[in-house]
């Protein structure tokens, strides 16, 4: 059974007070206020609802709202005025009004679409509070899982470092060598789903600042360099100079470069290549940048494609080299980019490799803000269209 809504009336006329009462009482539990200060005085918990008249002869409803607003942030205020004027539908808006009647408009509606009205803003205002509150609560789970769920692993490693440094019998070494390298494994997967659940669930924040996207591709193809060496495999690197920059979060930018090229170089067969571009690029008119990571690897069937960016979804369980992985790494990915207002995609051939291509758009504000300026970074320009044998 749905609770009945409780709504305050406040108005310094008795003829609107009494009109209004008329048109929700039977629907609603109203009481009146004649007063900006009995609003004042009245507890903002005992209402759902506060239909304010915008002049009182002690104060007006404006301020009224911004006040109810910063108490109750969640409680519905309806502004009711004789003024008919922009200026004061947008003053009742910034003060964070859920809505705004003329009186004339008020008093000629029918009763049913005012209450449909209120019951409407009501719903939505309960729905924000539920909202913030689960968020609330993810944000408190990830610290604990992030604490009580790592701490142990980390523990557990430091531990058999200590192990792996004694003197101990050769059987017991393997062993012990397993056992970090399945901890190491574990805590790998750990950091990765709650990597993934903080993006799901809104609890990480971007910090958004211009990036030059160069610097992340450079970082990426310089830190995973080992990596490709032990397999033999080419990187080649084009990086088109003097990109315009994206307005995002440069550390996720490099988790998402990073992701993509290392997933290149763990299923391509040794001897193979990994190709890594940037370029200018328009999508339906928008401007933006792409992000482009090909592969001469075992590829991606035609089934396999869509599901690929799921949870723990892959199209093959090892690398080439036998390398596994936590089935993380590409739904991370998509999450950055739909969180950067982007698009990845995927087009791949069983034993012809994959080119996965990520676009993110160039925010108007970017380029006003950095007068146009480009960045070029030495390092940049040294990896600039040239190949890099491993």
């Amino acid at each position: 059974m749905k609770r009945q809504i409780s709504v305050l009336i406040a108005d310094d006329e008795a003829i609107i007070r009494r009109k209004v009462c008329m048109m929700l009482g039977n629907k609603f539990l109203v009481d009146q206020a004649t007063t900006a200060q009995a609003v004042r005085e009245a507890d903002p918990n005992r209402y759902d609802a506060a239909l304010l008249d915008i002049i009182f002869p002690d104060g007006n409803g404006i301020e009224l709202c911004r006040e109810i607003k910063q108490k109750s942030p969640h409680l519905t205020v309806v502004i009711s005025s004789s003024m008919e004027s922009v200026d004061a539908w947008n003053q009742a808006f910034q003060a964070g009004a859920d809505g705004y009647l003329e009186k004339r408009e008020l008093l000629g509606l029918d009763p049913r679409k005012i209450q449909l009205m209120i019951e409407n803003l009501v719903e939505r205002n309960d729905l924000r509070r539920q909202n913030e509150e689960i968020h609330r609560r993810h944000v408190e789970l990830m610290a604990v899982l992030s604490h009580d769920v790592r701490a142990p692993f980390q523990a557990l490693l430091g531990t058999i470092e200590l192990l792996k440094k004694s003197r101990i019998p050769v059987d017991a070494a393997n062993s012990v060598e397993t056992l970090f390298r399945c901890a190491k494994d574990q805590l790998s997967f750990i950091n990765s789903l709650l990597d993934l659940l903080k993006l799901e669930s809104g609890v990480t924040e971007l910090r958004p600042f211009p990036v030059d996207v160069n610097l992340p591709v450079s970082q990426s193809i310089q830190g995973l360099g080992v990596l490709a060496s032990a397999k033999r495999i080419t990187f080649e690197v084009h990086l088109q100079p003097e990109l315009p920059k994206v307005l995002g979060d440069i550390g996720k930018t490099c988790q998402l470069v990073n992701n993509l090229v290392s997933n290149a170089v763990k299923f391509t067969p040794r001897g193979g290549k990994v190709t890594v571009s940037t370029r200018h690029a328009h999508r339906s008119g928008t401007p933006g940048v792409e992000i482009v990571v090909a592969d001469t690897g075992v590829g991606i069937g035609a089934s396999d494609q869509e599901k690929i960016f799921q949870r723990f979804r892959r199209g093959r369980d090892r690398g080439t080299d036998g390398e596994t992985g936590t089935g993380l790494g590409l739904s991370i990915c998509k999450e950055i980019v739909q969180l950067h207002g982007g698009t990845l995609s995927v087009h791949s051939e069983i034993s012809k490799g994959s080119v996965f291509v990520v676009w993110l758009p160039v925010q108007a504000t970017v380029s006003e803000g950095c007068s146009g300026e480009r960045v070029r970074d030495a390092s940049q320009a040294q990896l600039t269209q040239r190949s890099i044998a491993c």
